[in-house]
């Protein structure tokens, strides 16, 4: 009898140690699955972040390649005219062109910015492409 009641005692403090296993178990699980989340979330405006980015910067070399293929003639006039298409401005918001003219020795320097808004620090892609004047090279 005494055998029996230390088994029935040892077995009751068994499952209290399970019960117990179970709760730390249950909240450490808890704890990833909401870590994982928060990755997660954080991963996905990372990846949008970078589309962003990766659009403006394609943007920016093309608006690059127009300005150069037309020559130093008329550059200003291209210039003036030259703005972000609506797909653009769809994929990127508030998306804003900036192009500068300044002059360089080895030709004209078109700088070519495009900003949008993002959350946290704001940011821009800037690229820079050189229209050569046909006279001065000749």
């Amino acid at each position: 009898m005494w055998k029996e009641h230390k088994f029935r005692c040892l077995s009751k403090r068994r499952r209290g140690l399970m019960q117990l296993e179970i709760v730390v178990s249950a909240f450490l699980l808890g704890a990833m699955i909401t870590s994982i989340v928060g990755l997660n979330y954080r991963l996905l405006a990372v990846a949008k972040d970078t589309k962003h980015y990766q659009i403006a910067l394609h943007e920016a070399a093309n608006q690059i390649d127009s300005l150069r293929a037309g020559g130093f003639i008329g550059l200003d006039e291209r210039i003036a005219q030259a703005k972000l298409p609506e797909d653009i401005l769809r994929a990127l918001p508030g998306g804003k062109l900036d192009i500068q003219k300044k002059e360089d020795p080895s030709g004209t320097q078109v700088v070519v910015r495009i900003a949008w808004d993002r959350p946290g620090a704001p940011t821009a892609v800037e690229l820079v492409g050189w229209v050569l004047n046909m006279e001065a090279s000749k």
